[in-house]
């Protein structure tokens, strides 16, 4: 990067390069049902000792959607707060990017309901399942696609999901993790700062750790079987994920030039806030650097990372020139992570 913040990520006539402003993050918002589930109440449905479900998972409440709300209205409103935290209208927005794997009816896309309700009628839109990781995936992909249109230079990316509703009430490997809601971002230039560098990966030898997430039985099925529910292999995952995230960390760092102590703040998809706690100080981060929302809302799948990026921004521990690494590791499987030098709303690039 150059000494103006300024990086070359196009090419002009005669190969020359032209200096683009960096790409950062101008606005966040959040949106989580008001419907609370503690681990009381997990713990008498599961016929469990009381206490088991925090005890084994970090979480002590999560929030689960009422039939009433939709997946889309949570993408909805938590798109609304990223929009007006930015100072972004709707006419600004060239592309919406919904993150999630709970799209119900998968057709049409969540996205295109989404753009549909904000009114950003000129921006294409489309929904991207990489399960879990699925947020950070569409951060890589939207980051191209920022200023690309002068007059609609800003990208609205969400992760969102109503993952309740796919597992089997039944199951301890599954039900007491999982919690609905939606985080939003607005993507646009920046003076300085932004996004810095990224990894990204994918094994699908490794795709039945974690399979299913049907609301409806499938076909041919009894009506009362539970096969089309969402199941994981837990041990196999926590393995992996002890295995990849210090990795993980440690490619995007030295991508970017920086050191792990240099970073200010991880903040990790919470598939199981205890099991990423242990995870986290693996990698180097200790408890005051790893952002958790998971003992308040559970894994949220797509909607972590997002939830716990409008999270530190409201209470203040992000700020101008904070490093802060994003990651998660979903179905698939998948993992990312990517490295971000934070920019204030008050940052961003007005038009000269």
């Amino acid at each position: 990067m150059s000494d103006n913040g300024l990086k070359s990520r196009s090419r002009g006539r005669g190969g020359h390069a032209v200096a683009e402003p960096p790409v950062g993050i101008i606005g966040t918002g959040s949106c989580v049902p008001s419907t609370v589930v503690t681990c009381d109440e997990m713990d008498r449905a599961l016929n469990a000792r009381p206490g088991w479900t925090q005890r084994a998972t970090g979480i002590s409440e999560r929030r689960s959607a009422p039939a009433e709300t939709s997946l889309t209205d949570l993408a909805v409103e938590a798109g609304r707060e990223a929009l007006r935290a930015a100072g972004v209208s709707p006419d600004e927005v060239r592309t919406v990017i919904v993150a999630t794997v709970s799209a119900d009816p998968p057709v049409p896309a969540v996205a295109a309901r989404v753009q549909d309700r904000l009114g950003a009628t000129h921006a294409f839109a489309f929904d991207l399942n990489a399960a879990c990781a699925g947020f950070i995936f569409a951060l890589e992909v939207a980051q191209p696609l920022v200023g690309v249109d002068a007059e609609r230079p800003f990208v609205l990316v969400i992760g969102a999901d109503v993952w309740s509703r796919m597992t089997d009430p039944l199951d301890r490997q599954t039900w007491p993790l999982f919690g609905d809601g939606a985080g939003a971002v607005v993507l646009g230039p920046v003076e300085e700062g932004g996004f810095m560098a990224a990894e990204l990966a994918t094994n699908g030898a490794l795709g039945d750790y974690a399979v299913g997430g049907f609301s409806p039985p499938l076909p041919g099925r009894a009506p009362g079987s539970t096969d089309h529910l969402y199941r994981m292999r837990g041990a196999e995952i926590s393995e992996l994920l002890f295995e990849t995230l210090p990795k993980l960390v440690t490619t995007v760092t030295q991508r970017a030039g920086v050191t792990v102590a240099d970073v200010d703040y991880l903040i990790c998809h919470q598939a199981n806030p205890k099991l990423v706690a242990r995870c986290a100080e693996e990698a180097g981060f200790s408890a005051d650097r790893n952002v958790s929302t998971g003992q308040v809302y559970g894994n949220t799948v797509g909607a972590s990372v997002p939830l716990g990026i409008d999270m530190a921004v409201r209470d203040g521990r992000l700020r101008q020139g904070s490093l802060v690494l994003l990651a998660a590791f979903g179905a698939g499987m998948s993992w990312g992570g990517t490295l971000i030098s934070w920019s204030n709303p008050g940052a961003r690039l007005e038009e000269r």
